[in-house]
């Protein structure tokens, strides 16, 4: 890549991670939940997850998958149903110390994000996979470098645009889990969060459309 399209990428990278997805509103719930820094696995997972899935996708899978619209039209229905769920999940999340206690221990359930769990979940995120198409269809070009060489720097440019992108909403949701103590301002939180997840499947529906 020459500096500009350098720069050109890293602008789409950071503008596609910044901007609302299932992966930032997740990320402000388990800030508002379980803080700041029992939050950072996630992010991570997010980070690292989505950039293996740019360079496994610029390697050489990207070519069969995006090609196959059966298979793009299945990745859109699962990814649909897992988000549901984690919604549904989220809404309905234990709030207070009366709901988040365990019946042997008396104290209450520690909510973390997880990096595995993160990073597999970039690979049923519609949202990931119309960012990695457009990234690859145009960012990669043959003259540009060998296959390695311009999957390596996609995916080493969106370590750093995730990360920086990705901070702010777990920082946010980290930023009020203070005002969150009281259970029915958690619980208010907990359903804004999982109606803003399934929102944010909306676009990808009407594409699909």
């Amino acid at each position: 890549m020459t500096s500009d399209q350098l720069v050109a990428f890293a602008t789409f990278a950071f503008v596609a991670s910044v901007t609302p997805g299932p992966n930032n509103v997740l990320l402000t719930a388990i800030g508002g939940s379980a803080g700041f820094r029992k939050g950072m696995p996630t992010l991570w997972g997010i980070v690292f997850g989505f950039a293996a899935m740019i360079f496994a996708l610029a390697v050489g899978l990207g070519g069969t998958v995006f090609t196959l619209p059966h298979v793009m039209d299945a990745i859109r229905i699962v990814g649909l149903v897992v988000l549901l769920w984690l919604a549904w999940k989220i809404g309905s999340a234990p709030v207070g110390r009366s709901e988040g206690t365990t019946a042997t221990e008396g104290k209450p359930v520690e909510r973390r994000g997880s990096f595995v769990g993160a990073a597999l979940f970039q690979w049923v995120n519609p949202k990931a996979w119309l960012i990695a198409a457009g990234a690859i269809g145009t960012y990669m070009h043959p003259g540009s470098g060998s296959v390695l060489q311009q999957a390596g720097i996609l995916a080493g440019v969106f370590i750093l645009a995730a990360a920086l992108g990705c901070l702010p909403w777990l920082a946010f949701g980290a930023a009020v889990g203070e005002l969150l103590k009281q259970p029915r301002a958690a619980r208010l939180f907990n359903i804004a969060m999982a109606v803003l997840l399934v929102a944010s499947m909306i676009p990808v529906v009407l594409d699909a459309g």
